[in-house]
């Protein structure tokens, strides 16, 4: 996969997947939308109850990535978010 931008739509309630590992040797995330959204670097989706994050704001965030990472995303509150990424290709 290239370098590139993209976007991804994180329902409320849920954690979506934003950037992997598999894909992506880098990602800056940026929240686009208005509220906080937690980020949690893992090899599977987080529990409900995922403690273990960082809250994203709409400065962009550096994340790099190990083959097996996957970066999951979930909005703060009850509104849905949206991340824009920026992907540096493995």
């Amino acid at each position: 996969m290239a370098n590139g931008t993209y976007m991804v739509a994180c329902p409320a309630g849920q954690w979506t997947k934003v950037a992997d590992g598999a894909n992506y040797s880098s990602a800056l995330l940026q929240v686009t939308s208005i509220g906080g959204v937690m980020a949690a670097i893992s090899d599977s989706q987080p529990g409900a109850d995922a403690s273990n994050c960082v809250l994203l704001s709409q400065g962009f965030v550096s994340f790099p990535l190990a083959a097996g990472d996957q970066v999951w995303c979930q909005p703060v509150g009850a509104g849905e978010a949206t991340v824009r990424g920026i992907g540096t290709s493995v």
